[in-house]
């Protein structure tokens, strides 16, 4: 019943079933609170489905009248042909039309008993104006009834992990739109607002558990809710897309568990109309009294004080650091205290020398606008340019206004605002009239008190804005990076003559100081090298690639001397002179016609030998390459038997602590290592690394990378 711009929930058929399945549970307790008579006339506003509408019908009988207004097309054209189908077509008169504009005719405004709105005020911007047109249709005496939605009254037990924030994070997709999730704790003050004196407040009570009939379609519908408003969370960035479907997937889990229960309640409030409201069925105040009247931003004037909005916008227009709601957020404060037909905040582009449209609504519907316009040009670049307000009662007598393309109307009045943080500007605020000098002192005074916690509130949004633009671009080189970096490490082992390899990677962060790689040669011999660079993430993956490069360049040496390898890439790095940067590196040679394993080591653990059922190390040692000059290396070789495994790491994997301090590497890695020793080397691998996960849970000392590689003596 709402624009769609501000509409969350869609209109698809899966959505309708959706929505009439709850209609089906929800509409008997709200007819049965209305409590019509026969031969009453009822305005329903926003009837969706029309489901409502036509058990409202059958209460007041032949003799009475239900005329449902629904603003969108598709959800109007579902309800008559449900009403077809179930034989409802003649209950009730189903009308096109917006909320605030009433699709009324001139005899109808002030002829209505009934006037009825369910779930309808938490999807507009303004709730106000459209129980002010309600209050309108009713007769003097006439009700006014809302039932509405506080979205904090929803409780779910047992309590579901991480649905909490996606539940707010739904709730935020609101305010992005200007709307209101907690409308229902509101409904005697916009009762009030309107003219129509309050003679209820009740809530009426929903709850079911596991096994009731009712009680999937609930979950459903607050599971439909969420997924209906998923591009609008991911867009706002209120929550990552697997946050989102964790808290999907732990919803569906607790449906299933046969202890679960839920409870909800929808606020309801009454009013009637009294025998003095001003503005029923005057055109000047009700565009639908006079088809001629152009349309305008119709809304009661509210008791509310300036300075119980200032007060308030002080604390909430800084609770957001999303443009898109601190834009939203400005304009509902501002339309509660000055009525406008068009507003618009711009902001200052410092290195275009443009102010740019950034928000605009016209009628109090939002409209796109692009481009922007110099300082001084128009009435709001001067208010801009000279940092001082500008009020014109009449546009057409002041030579600095210039019309827009983009306003469509015919402009009378304007004020504009420039809006400044210590100095330095950040934009303005345009606020446009139809009517001659719409906008007074007082106007003026209030929206120079606004502008500075506009100002403020935008800067640090936009602020906000250009650090996540930053980190997002930072983000997507880490991932090309990251891609990079893998490319580098070999897509798979290799398959060796009497050795079966297996090898898995694990990096702290996005980039990884590990590596490992396989040389082979044509006489069926294969190196093996593992590196672990001193250092974590960019600088430590950089210097790493650098090492895989060197070490391919040696790629078609002889690699019979292991020492003599290492000692000149030891040289090699330490001409490059790059920091404090060095290499732990082991080496491995397989020889397949002697079965015999060589190493030379320098600086990383040692190599682990499961052999007959034993775990043992493999006694080798150096100092890292890069560190010192002159540096020299041992090898040590070790016959191979079917069945031995072998494995090289980084020492990531056995330096990983649990919660109480203890290191993977004092026994859990080996008593892994002997229980896996029968699986394939790749089980191996993978094995191990996923036991280093388990054992170190959540604890934050285990963040080094982790590399292993396993060789498996075949027969």
């Amino acid at each position: 019943m709402t624009d769609s711009g501000h509409y969350i929930h869609g209109t698809e058929p899966e959505e309708q079933k959706r929505l009439a399945r709850l209609n089906d549970l929800l509409n008997a307790a709200s007819a049965d609170a209305l409590a019509l008579e026969p031969g009453q006339r009822v305005l329903d506003v926003g009837s969706g489905l029309g489901q409502l509408s036509r058990e409202l019908a059958r209460r007041v009988g032949p003799e009475g009248q239900v005329v449902a207004i629904e603003r969108d097309g598709e959800q109007l054209d579902e309800a008559l042909r449900l009403a077809r189908e179930a034989g409802d077509e003649d209950l009730v008169e189903f009308r096109l039309g917006e909320a605030t504009d009433l699709p009324l005719a001139d005899g109808e405004w002030g002829s209505f008993d009934v006037a009825h709105a369910r779930f309808l005020l938490e999807h507009v911007p303004r709730p106000g104006a459209v129980v002010a047109a309600m209050t309108r249709a009713v007769k003097p005496g006439g009700k006014v009834v809302l039932e509405d939605d506080d979205h904090d009254l929803l409780r779910l037990w047992p309590e579901i992990p991480g649905f909490h924030r996606l539940w707010e994070a739904y709730l935020g997709t609101y305010d992005g739109h200007g709307n209101d999730p907690y409308v229902g704790r509101r409904l005697v003050q916009l009762l009030r607002e309107a003219g129509a004196g309050t003679v209820k407040n009740d809530m009426l009570f929903f709850g079911a558990c596991a096994g009731d009939d009712a009680f999937a379609a609930y979950v459903a519908n607050f599971r439909g809710l969420i997924e209906g408003a998923r591009d609008q969370i991911l867009a706002r960035n209120r929550l990552e897309q697997r946050d989102l479907d964790s808290g999907l997937a732990a919803l569906d889990e607790w449906a299933r568990r046969p202890d679960s229960a839920l409870w909800y309640v929808t606020c309801w409030a009454e009013g009637r109309r009294g025998d003095d409201l001003a503005g029923a069925g005057d055109p000047e105040l009700d565009p639908a009294a006079d088809s001629s009247v152009r349309p305008r931003l119709v809304r009661p004037r509210s008791k509310v004080s300036s300075m119980d909005v200032l007060t308030e916008s002080a604390l909430d227009l800084n609770s957001s650091l999303h443009l898109d709601d601190v834009f939203a957020k400005i304009a509902e404060r501002v339309q509660r205290l000055i009525d406008c037909h068009l507003f618009c905040v711009m902001l200052w582009n410092e290195s275009t020398g443009l102010l740019e449209h950034s928000y605009s609504l016209r009628f109090g519907e939002h409209v796109e606008q692009e481009g922007g316009f110099p300082l001084g040009y128009g009435i709001s670049g001067t208010a801009a340019k000279e940092r001082r307000p500008l009020r014109v009662p009449d546009v057409r007598e002041d030579p600095h206004y210039v019309r827009f393309r983009h306003a469509e109307v015919e402009i009378r009045s304007e004020l504009a605002v420039p809006l400044v943080v210590k100095d330095r500007l950040i934009g303005a605020i345009d606020l446009e009239s139809q009517e001659l000098d719409a906008f007074s002192e007082e106007h003026e005074r209030i929206m120079t008190a606004l502008a500075s916690q506009i100002a403020t509130a935008l800067d640090n949004a936009r602020l906000y804005e250009e650090l996540r633009a930053k980190e997002e671009r930072l983000e997507d080189d880490l991932a090309t990076a990251r891609e990079i970096q893998r490319g580098l490490l070999p897509r798979r082992p290799p398959e060796v003559e009497g050795l079966e390899i297996g090898a898995a990677f694990l990096p702290a962060r996005e980039l990884s100081g590990d590596f490992y790689d396989f040389l082979r040669y044509p006489d069926g011999r294969v190196a093996i090298a593992l590196g672990d660079v001193a250092g974590k993430a960019t600088g430590a993956a950089l210097y790493g690639s650098l090492a895989v490069g060197l070490l391919r360049g040696h790629a078609f040496e002889d690699f019979t001397d292991l020492a003599d390898f290492l000692a000149r890439l030891n040289r090699e790095l330490r001409s490059l002179e790059i920091g404090r940067r060095f290499v732990a590196m082991l080496c491995a040679l397989w020889e397949p016609g002697e079965r015999r394993l060589s190493f030379a080591a320098a600086g990383v653990p040692q190599p682990y030998r499961v052999h007959n059922g034993r775990v043992e190390t493999v006694e080798v040692r150096g100092l890292p390459v890069g560190g010192l000059d002159d540096s020299t290396y041992e090898v040590v070789e070790v016959a191979l038997v079917p069945g031995d495994v072998v494995l090289l790491c980084s020492d990531g994997l056995e330096d990983c602590v649990d919660k109480n301090g203890t290191r993977f590497g004092d026994g859990a890695l080996e008593a892994k290592l002997r229980a896996l020793a029968a699986a394939p080397a790749q089980a191996i691998a993978d094995g191990l690394l996923e036991e280093s996960e388990r054992f170190a849970g959540d604890s934050e000392a285990s963040s080094d990378d982790r590399t292993v590689v396993v060789l498996q003596a075949l027969p």
